[in-house]
């Protein structure tokens, strides 16, 4: 068994899934059907929210939300550089200018001390599915009087505080892409919020600025999530908890097994749901090197920051922290399906290298 082959990922799509699309694509419009709306009331009550408006991806989500609470050529906006480039490129998007900050070693998010100037509204990341910590991002958002949009792509059920994130700040993004803990069979996003208004405005702005049937009085795009994938997301909202809680026990497995206490910290205020086991070690390359050896499966999330990025490189930022935490990061297999006995090999060629001298 040891030479079993492991991927690192492995996509889902069960006969409830199936059942769900066929179902939709038979019975409701293709755009707009009931399912979305379903989705839509489903998603917000289980977020905590008021209102929750679906739209075609998380970058989407991303750059509605900042397009609805009037950040636009003369803006700035703070994110941090350790996250997938579309947390930066939502800012570009509307020609915002983007201020990427530095990010704590323990757990890969935002490090508010790295902010030297003033902003114009806050994108922090709950990476990993780790809740960043959000005290100090109130703080920062309160003393500058500035709005939050809590970029949650990656953490669908992770709390902060026993408040599920999406639910923190001024609007929740979340991504529904088909390697996150709850998808919709393809591309697919989520925003939520408890202000009608910026609910109201979102919704305009994902269907080209539309007002009334014919009339259009915001600038705005076609970024609509479409009905079969809805009704999948439903299906999969239902599962999420069990899923999430699942990925719990399988980094338990791993804490248990790995030799050194290398695994990313969990913020002492959150509950991460593990969109990924990220491990932290100097010897991260020979690491993957013998996993790779072996038909192990392991990526780098990101092993290039934001800011070195060649689309980013001109704004000339020196982030430290990000530059070495990218060298010495990589995620191990975290998905449900992973078994017990998978993990312990994984854990027993992680202890390999690891514990040479």
């Amino acid at each position: 068994m040891k030479n079993m082959k492991i991927p690192f990922f492995v996509q889902e799509f069960t006969d409830e899934m199936e059942e769900a699309a066929v179902n939709a694509l038979k019975n409701e419009s293709f755009v707009g059907g009931e399912s979305v709306l379903k989705f839509e009331e489903e998603f917000a009550e289980y977020i905590g929210t008021k209102y929750a408006v679906s739209v075609s991806s998380g970058n989407s989500a991303l750059q509605i939300s900042l397009m609805a609470l009037g950040i636009s050529d003369n803006s700035k906006v703070v994110t941090p550089t350790n996250s997938f480039i579309a947390s930066a490129n939502c800012i570009r998007a509307i020609n915002a200018y983007p201020v990427l900050s530095d990010i704590d070693l323990n757990d890969g998010g935002i490090d508010i001390s790295s902010i030297t100037q003033n902003v114009d509204a806050i994108i922090p990341v709950h990476i990993y599915g780790n809740p960043c910590n959000f005290d100090s991002v109130k703080t920062f958002a309160e003393e500058q009087n500035i709005p939050i949009i809590e970029d949650a792509c990656q953490a669908h059920g992770a709390t902060y505080n026993d408040k599920k994130v999406g639910s923190l700040s001024d609007v929740g993004c979340f991504s529904f892409y088909p390697t996150k803990n709850m998808t919709v069979g393809g591309d697919g996003g989520m925003t939520t919020t408890n202000n009608e208004d910026l609910a109201q405005t979102i919704s305009s702005i994902r269907d080209n600025g539309r007002k009334t049937r014919n009339e259009f009085d915001k600038l705005g795009f076609t970024m609509r999530l479409n009905t079969v994938n809805a009704a999948i997301g439903r299906i999969q909202l239902k599962h999420l908890d069990e899923k999430n809680a699942r990925r719990r026990e399988i980094v338990s497995i791993y804490k248990k097994n790995l030799t050194e206490d290398c695994i990313l910290h969990e913020n002492k205020n959150g509950k991460s749901v593990y969109h990924q086991i990220v491990i932290r070690h100097e010897k991260r390359d020979q690491i993957r090197d013998e996993l790779a050896d072996n038909h192990i499966g392991s990526a780098i999330y990101y092993e290039k920051p934001i800011h070195l990025q060649p689309v980013y490189e001109k704004y000339g930022y020196k982030l430290p922290n990000s530059e070495k935490f990218s060298k010495e990061i990589m995620s191990l297999p975290s998905y449900p399906a992973l078994t017990d006995e998978q993990i312990l090999i994984i854990c027993e060629h992680v202890n390999k290298i690891i514990s040479k001298n």
